[in-house]
């Protein structure tokens, strides 16, 4: 079920109801998760197994942790483990069967065994990261084990966040869940105000804009300057997909009482790489740094691997530590090899500019003589990337990369024209509504007039009426 269609509006409704005549948290929580089960089982009700295996599994090895602590490092093994295998089997296995024929073939072969046809199910990504989370935060004994079922499992499946995230954190969302939330309709009107904005993203803006880039992907004939046209295009068309899926879910969020994070601050306006990943996809980026990055850095294992002088093992640790990071986040947001590639490209990125910084001091990079080139070139740097991410294989990248970047006669530089004001109309667009968000929750006394509420409202539900082509269009990170 998407967040566009009317039978999740009434589902909506009815929750926001049920919600508000429930007298304790535990009514509102089995309203909570019976909803989230109907929502993730629309359309596949087998994904809700899936799901309450995770659950089952993961609350089971965290109290054992309580009950054994002597045990803790073979039950987290446990949890790491059976997760782990639920994502191998549902999202990489055919991938890994695929890549296995493809080399075997190459040599003349033969690999003896099919791609299965596997169906992703959609969420699987996000909700096996967010119980890991649950029980390594256990293990570290920055959590206490839950005793309610309920209340765990509402976490879990959460529907707002389920399919694709804000990645809750366990310490910051089960409290929410383990008390009773007033529904205030002020917080309601507010949550469906970014709703709405999170709608006209992905509507107005991603939707239309992503037609015209799938067209330059799909075309024979595409030359260079389309190809750059639409990867731009595609870097406006993601954050507005993505961003907009988690305004739409944060604001769904604060209409049933609950505070997600959130998961985008004006990424694009980042002066380096490492800065980027401290404003996209936030909930990832801190899940990746908490639980593969700093451990790998500050293990006895990564010390005892790279026994150099101090100044230099710190920075080899860092460096190993980063690309492995950013090669597993790749391989999280895509079994194909663009996606690895595309994670070695960060990879290399930051562990560069890592080494920028402890040459240029922090005086010099806070300056806008430095701020402004520095935010220049990591955009353009991400447009690359986009296109490395956009690539469906890697025979596509090189053919695309290939194409003179002036090529083309002039109907296709009117193409490509045609696409990069589009990009920079949706640009515009997300800029002026981020701004106007921002303000509006700020408590501008102007934004907060009820007359000028009204009128943002109307332009909103207007546009989304509107500009609407294909409410079957996924959103980009179902796909994860």
């Amino acid at each position: 079920m998407s967040f566009l269609q009317v039978e999740f509006l009434l589902l909506l409704l009815a929750v926001l109801l049920l919600q508000r005549l429930a007298r304790t948290h535990r009514q509102q929580n089995t309203v909570l998760l019976t909803a989230s089960a109907v929502f993730f089982g629309w359309v596949h009700p087998w994904y809700v197994g899936l799901l309450a295996f995770s659950t089952l599994l993961d609350f089971g090895v965290a109290r054992a942790m309580h009950a054994r602590p002597e045990r803790k490092p073979h039950l987290l093994a446990v949890s790491v483990v059976g997760n782990l295998a639920l994502l191998g089997v549902f999202k990489y296995l055919d991938f890994f069967i695929g890549s296995w024929q493809v080399a075997l073939g190459a040599l003349g072969l033969d690999p003896g065994i099919d791609v299965l046809g596997i169906a992703l199910p959609v969420g699987i990504s996000f909700f096996t990261f967010q119980t890991m989370s649950y029980t390594i935060d256990v293990y570290r004994g920055q959590l206490e084990p839950r005793r309610s079922l309920l209340d765990y499992a509402t976490f879990v499946a959460l529907f707002p966040q389920l399919i694709a995230g804000p990645i809750e954190r366990a310490r910051d969302l089960l409290p929410q869940l383990e008390r009773r939330r007033e529904i205030l309709p002020s917080e309601v009107l507010s949550g469906a105000g970014l709703l709405l904005w999170g709608a006209v993203q992905k509507v107005v803006i991603a939707d239309n804009i992503g037609l015209y880039v799938d067209r330059v992907w799909t075309m024979d004939d595409a030359t260079g300057p389309m190809v750059w046209a639409a990867a731009l295009a595609f870097t406006v068309e993601i954050l507005a997909d993505f961003g907009g899926y988690s305004d739409m879910a944060r604001g769904i969020g604060r209409m049933l009482g609950l505070r997600l994070s959130v998961n985008f601050r004006a990424p694009y306006l980042a002066a380096s790489p490492l800065e980027f990943w401290q404003r996209w996809h936030i909930t990832l980026s801190t899940w990746l740094r908490d639980y593969v990055y700093l451990p790998l850095v500050f293990s006895d294992t990564a010390r005892r691997l790279l026994p150099l002088p101090a100044g230099l093992a710190t920075f080899g640790r860092m460096a190993v530590a980063m690309g492995v990071t950013m090669l597993l986040s790749g391989l999280w947001h895509g079994a194909r090899w663009t996606c690895v590639l595309w994670g070695l490209w960060w990879a290399i990125l930051m562990i560069g500019w890592m080494a920028l910084e402890r040459v240029v001091p922090g005086r010099v990079r806070r300056r806008r003589v430095w701020r402004v080139p520095s935010t220049a070139l990591t955009f353009v740097l991400t447009v690359v990337s986009m296109l490395i991410f956009r690539e469906p294989d890697l025979a596509s990248l090189l053919a695309h990369l290939s194409l003179a970047p002036l090529g083309g006669d002039w109907q296709h530089w009117i193409a490509a024209t045609v696409v990069f004001e589009l990009a920079l109309y949706g640009g515009v667009l997300l800029t002026l509504g981020g701004a106007l968000l921002r303000r509006s929750e700020a408590g501008h006394p102007v934004l907060r007039r009820p007359e000028v509420r009204a009128v943002l409202w109307a332009v909103g539900i207007v546009a989304v009426g509107l500009f609407t082509r294909d409410l079957g269009r996924e959103f980009i990170y179902f796909r994860f």
